[in-house]
């Protein structure tokens, strides 16, 4: 699966990421809400080929120069019974928010996710504090469906947890 938009392109996670993801993975600021380790050099490439594995994960890269910048991830939507729905998550690099690039990959995977493997419904999560995530998932037509006090404790802090919602129906991929 390659996903080309305007600067970038969602595809498959390789091997040959593993530097970028290692940095980027264990930054301070995607560890934040991101509810996960950190971990060592042979942690991460134990990991990702995990992920390369599973298949559930995706890179976000520079098209001009295929540097990872960012990672989408989808599951089975926990939260559903039965209903042909899948949950997303995400991350960015730092120095690569707050310039559009997680709206711009995050409309692309949505329409494959509608379109291409016919999902009826997308959920998402964010931790309370990250308003930034929630933000996005406004923006992008998400409507929030639930608030879950005291979910998640994280590094000894306990975070609600905002939980997102995008029917098939409602998606507009203009």
């Amino acid at each position: 699966m390659n996903l080309i938009t305007e600067r970038l392109v969602i595809r498959e996670l390789k091997m040959s990421d593993l530097d970028r993801f290692d940095l980027l993975a264990n930054s301070d600021f995607v560890l934040k809400y991101l509810c996960m380790y950190r971990m060592d050099r042979e942690g991460s490439r134990q990991y990702l080929q995990q992920m390369i594995e599973k298949k559930k994960d995706f890179a976000i890269v520079l098209k001009d120069s295929d540097e990872l910048i960012g990672k989408i991830h989808i599951d089975e939507d926990h939260l559903r019974y039965d209903v042909n729905s899948v949950d997303l998550a995400y991350w960015l690099g730092e120095e690569y928010t707050r310039k559009g690039y997680m709206t711009e990959a995050l409309s692309a995977f949505l329409h494959y996710l509608f379109e291409d493997r016919k999902f009826d419904s997308v959920t998402a999560q964010a931790l309370a504090p990250n308003t930034a995530s929630r933000a996005l998932l406004t923006k992008l037509g998400f409507v929030q469906e639930g608030y879950l006090r005291r979910a998640i404790k994280d590094n000894g802090i306990i975070y609600d947890n905002v939980l997102f919602s995008l029917q098939k129906e409602e998606f507009c991929s203009c």
